[in-house]
C-alpha cells in the first residue's frame, strides 16, 4: 500500500479541521467583542475573518471528502480485485466448504475494513496530532508547562484505547446455520423447516445479544474517555482564565471544545487499526497445488492428504503412462474421488509429488451444468468448439439426438440424473486434453448403456492416444481396462495382475 497517495486527503483533512478551529475562534472574538457594544467599525475585520473561514471551511471540507473518496474507492476497487484473484487461485479449500465461507466472509470484510484505513485511521489521529501540536504551541505563552497537558491528554487516549482488547462479535455459528439452511432447502421442504428455523432464530439471537453487548461496552469507554478529556479541558481553561482576558478566555473555550471533538475520534480509530492488524487470512488453507511435469501420463510419488489430521491417502506411488486406459475401484471413503480432486489440483498434497504429462479433464458429479443450451455448456469450457465436435462428444455418450439449442435448466434441471451424468462425460471428452478422468461415468444407466458408453469411451482413447481414468465400483468393466488400482484406507492402489 503506497502511503504517498494519502498526502492529498491528510493536506485536506488537516486544513478543513483547523479551518473550522478558525472559524470556532473568530465567532468567538466576535460574540465576545460584540457584548462589549464597540462601534461596528471595530467589528469589521472579525466579521469579514468569520466570513472568511465559514466559506474555506466549507471548500475544504468538500475538497476533503472528494479527495479522500476518490483515493478510498480506487483502493477498495485494488483490494477487491487481488482478494477475488487470490480467493479464485486457491478454491476450494482442503478443510471444506464452512471454510471457503469463512475465507470469502474474510476476504470481503477485509477489503471493506482496509478501505477504512485512510478516512478511519489516518486522517482523525493525523489531523488530531497536528491540531494538538499547533495548539500546545500557542498555548506555551500563557500557559508555560501546563501547555503539555493537551498532548498528553492525546497520547493518553490512544494509549487506554490500544490497551482495551478489541473483542469481535463472533458470527460463525450464526452463517454456518444460514449455509445449511441453504443447502439443505430442498429436503426441508420435504420433511419440515420447522426445527431448522428455531436453530437459526436462535443463532440470531444470540448473534445479536453478543453484538449489542460488545456495543454497549464501546459505548461505555467511549464515554467514560470523554468525561475525562471534558475535565482536563476543564482544567486548561482555568489555567487559561487566570492568564487572559475575557475575550481570549472565550476564544479558546470554543477553540477546546472543537479540539475535543476530534479527540472523541480517535478511540474508533484505535479499534478500526486494530481490526486491521487482525484481518489476516490463514496461511495455510489457501496454498495453491503445484503440479510438475513428466514424460508419463501421470505420477504420484509418496503423495500423502487428509481433509484434517487423519490421513486418507498415506505415500501413495502411482505411475500411468501415456495412452494407458485405467480403472481405480475401491471401497467408499478409500480416496477414490480425493484423488481426482489432487490431480485437477483442486487441493495440494500435505506431502510428496503429483505429475501430470499433458492437460487433464475430468468429469464428476460435483461438475455444474450451465443453465443455457447445450451448445452454450460446451463453448463455456472451450470457446472455439465447433459443432461438428460437440456432437462428436454427444455420441460417444450416446446423446447424440438431443437438440443443442435446448434450455438445460438450471444446473441440468432439464435432464434426468443419467443424461446429466453423461453430459459432465461429454463435456470432459469434448476438451482438448492428453488425459480423461472419469468418476462414475456409468452411475445410473442401464446395463446395455452402460456398456455402451464405456466402449465407446475405449475407442475415442485409443483412437487419439488419450489416457483414459475411470473411477468406479462397476466390476463389470475392469477386464476391458489396462490395469487396475484397488483403493484401501491403510493400502491405497495396490497392483493387481489381470487375468
Amino acid at each position: 500500500m503506497n502511503r504517498k497517495k494519502f498526502l492529498p486527503a491528510i493536506l485536506a483533512n488537516v486544513s478543513a479541521a483547523l479551518s473550522e478551529v478558525l472559524l470556532m475562534a473568530s465567532a468567538a472574538w466576535l460574540i465576545a467583542s460584540a457584548a462589549l457594544h464597540p462601534p461596528l467599525s471595530a467589528l469589521s475585520v472579525g466579521i469579514t475573518l468569520v466570513r472568511t473561514a465559514g466559506i474555506s471551511r466549507a471548500a475544504l471540507r468538500y475538497a476533503d471528502r472528494f479527495v479522500s473518496h476518490k483515493i478510498i474507492f480506487k483502493l477498495l476497487d485494488d483490494l477487491r480485485e487481488e482478494f477475488f484473484l487470490r480467493a479464485a487461485r486457491v478454491l476450494p479449500l482442503k478443510s471444506g466448504r464452512s471454510y471457503e465461507g469463512e475465507l470469502l466472509h474474510a476476504l470481503t470484510v477485509q477489503a471493506d475494513v482496509l478501505k477504512d484505513f485512510l478516512p478511519r485511521v489516518v486522517l482523525p489521529l493525523t489531523t488530531a496530532a497536528l491540531v494538538t501540536i499547533l495548539l500546545t504551541i500557542f498555548l506555551f505563552e500563557p500557559l508555560k508547562i501546563f501547555a503539555m497537558i493537551l498532548p498528553t491528554l492525546l497520547t493518553v487516549d490512544v494509549m487506554l484505547t490500544a490497551l482495551v482488547k478489541v473483542e469481535q462479535t463472533d458470527d460463525s455459528d450464526y452463517r454456518e446455520k444460514i449455509l445449511d439452511f441453504g443447502d439443505g432447502r430442498d429436503e426441508l421442504k420435504i420433511f419440515g423447516t420447522t426445527p431448522a428455523i428455531k436453530s437459526l432464530d436462535a443463532a440470531a439471537v444470540d448473534f445479536g445479544a453478543q453484538s449489542l453487548q460488545l456495543t454497549a461496552r464501546q459505548i461505555t469507554f467511549d464515554t467514560t474517555l470523554r468525561i475525562l478529556n471534558a475535565a482536563v479541558i476543564f482544567f486548561i481553561l482555568l489555567k487559561v482564565g487566570a492568564v487572559v482576558d475575557t475575550i481570549a478566555l472565550t476564544v479558546w473555550s470554543l477553540i477546546l471544545l472543537a479540539t475535543l471533538e476530534l479527540f472523541a475520534q480517535i478511540p474508533p480509530a484505535i479499534r478500526t487499526l486494530k481490526k486491521i492488524r487482525a484481518a489476516k487470512l490463514v496461511d495455510e488453507k489457501i496454498f495453491p497445488a503445484k503440479i510438475l511435469p513428466t514424460d508419463k501420463a501421470v505420477e504420484l510419488r509418496n503423495v500423502s492428504f487428509g481433509y484434517t489430521d487423519e490421513k486418507i491417502l498415506r505415500d501413495v506411488n502411482l505411475t500411468i503412462e501415456r495412452g494407458e486406459c485405467v480403472a481405480i475401484v475401491g471401497e467408499s471413503g478409500a480416496g477414490k474421488t480425493t484423488l481426482l480432486y489432487l490431480l485437477m489440483k483442486l487441493f495440494p498434497p500435505d506431502a510428496g509429488t503429483i505429475s501430470l504429462g499433458g492437460k487433464i479433464a475430468a468429469s464428476t458429479f460435483a461438475n455444474v451444468i450451465f443453465s443455457a443450451s447445450i451448445r452454450e455448456n460446451f463453448r463455456m469450457l472451450r470457446q472455439n468448439i465447433s459443432d461438428a465436435e460437440i456432437s462428436d462428444a454427444l455420441k460417444i455418450c450416446e446423446l447424440d439426438a438431443f437438440d443443442l439449442d435446448a434450455p438445460l435448466g438450471e444446473d441440468g434441471a432439464n435432464l434426468s440424473g443419467g443424461e446429466r451424468n453423461r453430459l459432465q462425460v461429454a463435456l470432459a471428452v469434448a476438451q482438448d486434453a492428453e488425459i480423461l478422468l472419469l468418476d462414475e461415468p456409468t452411475a445410473g444407466l442401464n446395463r446395455e448403456l452402460a456398456d455402451k458408453l464405456i466402449a465407446n469411451l475405449l475407442a475415442a482413447a485409443q483412437k487419439k492416444n488419450r489416457t483414459l481414468i475411470i473411477i468406479t465400483h462397476d466390476s463389470n468393466y475392469f477386464s476391458e481396462l489396462g490395469r487396475v488400482e484397488l483403493c484401501g484406507v491403510k493400502n491405497f492402489l495396490q497392483r493387481c495382475s489381470r487375468d
